[in-house]
């Protein structure tokens, strides 16, 4: 610590947050594991291929929607890029569903 260490009152009131703290199994578990180096993974969306790919054609479709009504360069540069990312995912969702389908 940096500033000056604890008073023995201050000590007694953190030993007994710390006892009453340990009683909670699960919130004591918890901290024990945080020094482990135990990494806390986020929880992932995963989103199928068909989902994706509608999501993008969406998304496209507005960029598209947009740019043509503002004639912004930066939206049409938008919806060039997300065009050909949509344009990727349905080659890889095509590949796999044929793929399926003949295997």
């Amino acid at each position: 610590m940096d500033g000056p260490s604890l008073s023995e009152r201050e000590q007694q009131i953190l030993q007994q947050v710390e006892a009453a703290l340990r009683q909670d199994e699960r919130f004591d578990r918890r901290m024990q594991s945080l020094g482990q180096g135990r990494k806390h993974r986020l929880r992932t969306v995963r989103l199928s291929p068909g989902r994706s790919l509608t999501l993008l054609c969406m998304l496209s479709m507005s960029l598209m929607i947009a740019a043509a009504i503002t004639s912004n360069t930066p939206l049409i540069v938008a919806f060039a890029a997300v065009w050909g990312v949509n344009l990727a995912v349905a080659v890889i969702w095509l590949c796999a569903w044929s793929r399926k389908v003949h295997h």
